[in-house]
């Protein structure tokens, strides 16, 4: 069996899920734990602090974020560095280069258009690189569907397309119309809480009957 999860992990996790910044499945991500056990430990931290187990002193759970504040900034730092270096490393290669390593990344799902984006080439580019016969509007527009699906599935169901729409752009940072939101989850069948897909695609009214 795997080692079990440090405490400390499992609290900096709880308080970065219950701070909402991010989606459960993306922070899970970050973390290096499935989302199954990040919901289990949001679970068990709920029911602590409902049976009163999970009470502490004050100092003490100030002391606790204070110290997860720090790392957080220290986390940031981190990933500023790490970003930079790559710009710095990539930045003489040709666009190949670029590509390959696109291509593997793609290959552990991680999405194409995130990885263009944070590379900085084109997804156009690297399907033309790629070879793939599909236009690149109707890549784009699979690479988008698999997104919507993931934060449909990580919101259980409940988010419609203006919820989805904003954490496209929030989240993730992706320019995307909405209209085109509202058609990818419709066209993939996915409907919010109150059972519509998208705004958009509410019934009309058809036409009157001819006297």
């Amino acid at each position: 069996m795997p080692p079990p999860h440090p405490p400390e992990l499992r609290r900096r996790a709880v308080e970065l899920a219950r701070r909402g910044d991010i989606s459960l499945l993306r922070l899970a991500k970050e973390l290096g734990i499935s989302r199954s056990c990040l919901r289990t430990w949001l679970k068990r931290d709920a029911a602590e602090a409902r049976s009163g187990a999970g009470d502490r002193p004050a100092r003490e759970v100030g002391k606790e974020l204070a110290e997860l504040r720090g790392r957080n900034r220290r986390l940031e730092t981190e990933n500023d560095v790490l970003r930079r270096a790559v710009e710095l490393a990539l930045g003489e290669r040709s666009p190949k280069v670029v590509y390959s390593l696109i291509r593997k990344l793609a290959d552990g799902r991680v999405p194409v258009a995130v990885a263009c984006r944070l590379l900085r080439v084109s997804t156009s580019g690297y399907y033309d690189w790629l070879g793939r016969p599909e236009p690149p509007r109707a890549l784009r527009d699979k690479e988008l569907t698999e997104m919507i699906r993931r934060i449909h599935a990580d919101s259980d169901g409940t988010y419609g397309s203006p919820r989805v729409y904003a954490k496209l752009r929030s989240d993730l940072g992706e320019e995307v119309s909405r209209k085109r939101v509202e058609r990818l989850m419709r066209e993939a069948g996915l409907r919010g809480a109150h059972g519509s897909p998208s705004s958009a695609a509410r019934a009309r009214p058809g036409p009157r009957p001819s006297a």
